[in-house]
Formats: C-alpha cells, structure tokens, sequence
C-alpha cells in the first residue's frame, strides 16, 4: 500500500502546515486515537531530546494499532521536514513484520524513479502483497 500526501498549492512555508495537518488529524480520528497518537509522537521528542534517538522505532510500538502507526510516521515526517510531500511505502520483514518507508517526494523526477524502483524491488524481494 502506498499512501501519498500531495504537495500543498502555493507551499511556501509560510502557512502553518504542522498546525493544519494535526487540525486534519484531529477532525478524522477520534478524540482517544488522536491522543494516542499525540501522546507517541511526545515520546519520541523526548527520547530525541535526551539523545536515545539512535535507531528510529515507533515509540509504544506494542500500544498504537497498525493504523496509527502509520499516522504515527506521516506525523513525524511533517514535523521534520516541515510540508505534506511525501508518501508512505508498506513493506514487510523477512520475518513476516509489517513496517514502513516515509519517502520524500520533493526530490527531483530522476531520484523520484530511482527510489521507486529500489523501494518496489524490496517489495518484490519481500514477496509481500501491494494490492
């Protein structure tokens, strides 16, 4: 599953991207799944702050479902990079384990092919279903 978030019309950072996309979070999830969420991703500035933020693991793993992982991810991708254009890649580990890619779709067209190919040969290896 590939999911995309589109470049904003006329993005020149000026608007409060962060601030809309969490309003759009919060209108679409309910108010425990929106705290959830909230509450992972303080987790994380917080381990990133006391420097523990070596390996990117999505905090409380075990506590956020599957489909608040993924917000999870495209939350975090926002605050770091400041815009909506990216999207995110399912993929899965040898062991069967669900996971994802957040890819950067401001790059040019080239490197734009480039990842997909190299992201759609590691679905391809991984042998797990996109559809």
């Amino acid at each position: 599953m590939i999911e995309h978030h589109p470049r904003e019309p006329g993005d020149d950072h000026a608007a409060d991207v962060l601030g809309s996309y969490l309003e759009l979070l919060r209108a679409r999830l309910d108010g425990e799944r929106f705290e959830a969420l909230i509450t992972a991703v303080r987790t994380t500035c917080a381990l990133l702050e006391d420097d523990h933020g070596t390996a990117w693991e999505v905090p409380a793993e075990h506590h956020l479902p599957a489909e608040l992982q993924r917000e999870y991810l495209s939350l975090m991708a926002v605050m770091i990079t400041g815009h909506l254009d990216h999207r995110l890649v399912e993929l899965a580990a040898p062991d069967g384990a669900r996971g994802w890619a957040v890819v950067d779709n401001t790059h040019p067209d080239a490197e734009r092919a480039w990842i997909d190919i190299e992201l759609d040969g590691i679905v391809r290896a991984t042998d797990f279903p996109t559809t």
